[in-house]
């Protein structure tokens, strides 16, 4: 078969970057990763075999062996059918494919994007963080002597107080935060769908970001600079989600902390303060869901944590 649809998968990933960044309905920073990220997954498995809805439904099947869960599978699916769907529609308007061809890949492309989503009952990802674990993660920090250290420490106790996404945490900026006194301020949280919220900072969250504010200069650009190896901050260049999501597993393994991610701080939150007996809405909000409906998914670690739960989301803080 010799269309658009059944070209090598590594001649993909660049073209699907670029269609992303025209495509205006797919607007939102956050989901144009998680569409690259899906898709860079898809293309790698997919192996240069022609795209039809037979392979997705047999990268459905594929995802279910490896215990995905419905939720995970979903979101996969919406960037197969996005890029379908685009696909079908640069073969509409490419002069260069015979009209036969055109049709072809118009129609195949046409049955990909009609792959409907799993049904399952949707349970929520990740972990609770204990305390101490948390003190461990920001020990860990605190001994180190360069950027780096102030940086991450800043950046692991804003995510235990705010429950802020990876992808928002790499996309805060220095007008991001409203300090308001040396433990106390407000940060904006630019989010999915492009809402935003503010979060209070207080306690030792804020004094750990002010710690890495003293170090930062005062110019605008990323809240969070890249830190070298040598430990040179490097000012104006942010760090990447990629990188927070290394950054985490080299303190995790440095604090001898089990398997977690950066939204095992959002569970946590969430069940903390569900736990606490804080009224759903308030939740939501704070968690930044557009509807109360994900973030009841939350309430089994509600459960767990009943205990008091408002306690524990005190950040403890240790000078450097």
């Amino acid at each position: 078969m010799t269309t658009i649809l059944a070209r090598p998968a590594d001649s993909y990933l660049g073209r699907i970057t670029a269609e992303l960044a025209r495509e205006p309905r797919v607007k939102s920073p956050h989901t144009q990763r998680g569409y690259r990220a899906d898709l860079a997954a898809f293309e790698t498995w997919r192996a240069d075999r022609p795209l039809t809805d037979l392979l997705v439904e047999a990268y459905i099947a594929h995802l279910q062996a490896a215990g995905r869960a419905p939720g995970t599978i979903n979101r996969a699916l919406a960037a197969i059918r996005w890029w379908a769907r685009r696909l079908g529609e640069l073969a509409f308007e490419d002069p260069g494919l015979p009209l036969a061809a055109r049709r072809e890949v118009v129609a195949q492309a046409a049955r990909v994007a009609a792959v409907a989503d799993v049904r399952g009952p949707r349970q929520p990802r990740g972990r609770q963080i204990s305390p101490g674990e948390l003190a461990a993660l920001l020990r860990v920090c605190v001994a180190d002597p360069t950027p780096a250290g102030a940086r991450d420490a800043a950046l692991i106790a804003l995510a235990w107080a705010t429950g802020a996404r990876r992808g928002e945490l790499a996309d805060l900026a220095f007008s991001s935060y409203i300090p308001d006194g040396p433990e106390a301020g407000d940060l904006i949280i630019h989010g999915k769908g492009r809402q935003t919220r503010m979060v209070s900072v207080n306690n030792g969250a804020a004094s750990y970001l002010a710690d890495w504010l003293a170090l930062r200069d005062d110019a605008d650009g990323p809240l969070f600079y890249a830190v070298n190896k040598g430990g040179v901050i490097q000012a104006g260049h942010g760090i990447s989600a990629e990188a927070l999501a290394q950054m985490l597993e080299k303190r995790r393994t440095q604090a001898g902390v089990q398997l977690l991610t950066w939204h095992d701080f959002r569970c946590s939150l969430a069940g903390k303060l569900l736990g606490s007996g804080e009224d759903l809405v308030t939740v939501q909000k704070l968690m930044g869901h557009a509807s109360p409906a994900t973030t009841s998914n939350y309430g089994q670690w509600g459960e767990e944590v009943k205990p008091k739960a408002r306690e524990v989301l005190h950040v403890p803080y240790a000078p450097r």
